[in-house]
């Protein structure tokens, strides 16, 4: 396959022969069309000086006796052939003098080239026979007019001297032209192809640096970026080349790190177990309820971190169904709150919830908003220490950041005063398996789930979610449900 390169250039070489042969060709064809008209105006020029020159003679004499001597010191073009018959259509003068005495219709001369008259009586023919050799070439130079061939005095008499060499100028200025086009037109092509192979270099140099860019990501080599070095639709491919090189790099970061907490997060309860059971087979634990009882835990601690994976790896992947009902908001999180208040009381945490009166009914799928508010909770609990509060409220949103379009939603939120969370960890506090502190054990910190989890089912119904933090005074977690539209059913996000 060729290149591109190679494939421009031969189209660049194209259009230069055909652009430059074409102009050649056309230039050379007026030329030559103008050149054959001007010899033909010169003809016509030249005759009309001889007819004058005739009628003068024909006045001074009254007759033609004598007109030869006339013919045989006169100037002609390029080889052509003057002749002059009377009204009685005997050739009385020739250029040549071969002719004389003769009639026209002897020598197959039928049209006269004009009729001289004069004092409105016609007493002459003339022809202008052009030679064939001659016809449309040479060139015409500063030709005399036929009155400077008189001598001073009498008129009718020519000046002696050898014709004119018209035809080998005519010629020869054809031949420059026709030079000055050839040497014009190679230059021109010259010019034309070396300016053609720098602009076919400048597109196609960014192109084998995108191509040889790509050749490395697909080796592996993610970090690698190639360089914008114009403003142009190219370098605004090479932007976007940088763009998707870094989206894959950090894409297949985020895959390291999930494989390695994911691991690790097995590895926990796995090893618990094991070591359980190992403890029992060789009899150094009995085969008690307590026992039992700690590996069902870590069981449900397995059983939870691969459902909350199987729920995230759906709705990131749109493959989650929602069935969606009118549901009174206030009494889902009244529930939640309820459940989580034994939690609170064991921890020394004061849990309390604003609830407005009145609200309106939300569209939603109340299982995974009930999941969305119970993990919300469980994160405000986990980062607040004893003594501490966390406060859980539900009201319309009103304009600003929390109304979406002009569309009617429900904001709640859930506030609590623990540690905060430093500005540097905000935009990242909703990805999976991100932990604010790396340091913080599984069972107060949990896997990092339930934020990533949030975002997604609270997206999943058209909401919004986000996150206030100050370092030392807590931090506060809201989200927008929108208001309930008439009819209920399921979204199919597959």
């Amino acid at each position: 396959m060729r290149s591109l390169r190679w494939k421009l250039g031969v189209a660049l070489l194209l259009v230069v022969a055909i652009s430059v042969g074409l102009t050649a060709y056309l230039t050379n064809r007026g030329t030559t069309r103008e050149f054959a008209s001007y010899i033909e105006q010169g003809r016509e020029y030249y005759l009309e000086q001889v007819e004058e020159g005739l009628s003068w003679f024909y006045k001074a004499k009254g007759n033609w006796s004598g007109v030869q001597s006339l013919f045989d010191g006169l100037a002609t073009l390029h080889g052509d052939r003057v002749v002059l018959a009377d009204s009685s259509s005997t050739i009385v003068a020739d250029t040549h003098g071969e002719w004389l005495g003769n009639a026209t219709a002897g020598v197959e001369l039928t049209s006269p080239t004009s009729v001289i008259t004069v004092s409105g009586e016609e007493v002459g023919e003339l022809y202008l026979l052009s030679s064939p050799a001659g016809r449309f070439r040479g060139f015409m130079g500063d030709r005399p007019a036929f009155d400077d061939l008189l001598l001073p005095g009498p008129p009718g008499q020519l000046t002696d001297g050898p014709p004119f060499p018209f035809e080998q100028l005519e010629q020869d200025f054809l031949n420059r032209t026709n030079q000055s086009l050839v040497i014009a037109g190679v230059l021109g092509a010259v010019a034309a192809i070396l300016l053609g192979l720098l602009l076919t270099r400048q597109f196609t140099k960014p192109i084998q640096v995108l191509k040889n860019g790509a050749a490395r990501i697909a080796s592996g080599d993610l970090s690698h970026r190639v360089k914008v070095g114009s403003k142009d639709e190219l370098g605004n491919l090479a932007e976007s080349f940088n763009s998707m090189a870094a989206s894959l790099d950090s894409s297949e970061q985020a895959r390291q790190r999930l494989l390695a907490d994911i691991a690790h997060e097995l590895r926990t309860p796995l090893s618990v177990i094991e070591g359980t059971v190992d403890a029992m087979l060789d009899g150094v634990y009995k085969l008690t309820s307590d026992n039992l009882a700690s590996l069902k835990e870590e069981t449900a601690v397995l059983t939870r971190l691969v459902d909350d994976l199987r729920d995230l790896t759906l709705a990131e992947s749109g493959q989650l169904k929602l069935e969606l009902e009118p549901t009174d908001l206030a009494d889902l999180v009244q529930r939640q709150v309820s459940r989580a208040k034994v939690v609170a009381r064991e921890r020394n945490i004061s849990l309390k919830a604003n609830i407005g009166e009145g609200l309106p009914q939300v569209e939603i799928d109340a299982i995974r908003i009930e999941q969305v508010v119970a993990n919300l909770l469980d994160n405000a609990l986990n980062n607040t220490p004893s003594g501490g509060t966390v406060v859980v409220a539900v009201a319309l949103a009103e304009g600003g950041e929390t109304s979406q379009g002009g569309k009617e939603e429900l904001l709640i939120s859930v506030a609590d005063t623990g540690e905060g969370i430093p500005d540097e960890h905000l935009p990242y506090i909703f990805e999976r398996l991100y932990r604010v502190d790396d340091a913080r054990s599984r069972e107060k910190g949990g896997a990092g789930l339930g934020l990533a989890i949030a975002k997604q089912m609270v997206e999943l119904h058209r909401g919004r979610i986000w996150v206030e933090s100050e370092v030392g005074k807590g931090s506060k977690f809201s989200f927008t449900l929108p208001v309930a539209r008439t009819g209920a059913g399921s979204i199919d996000l597959s």
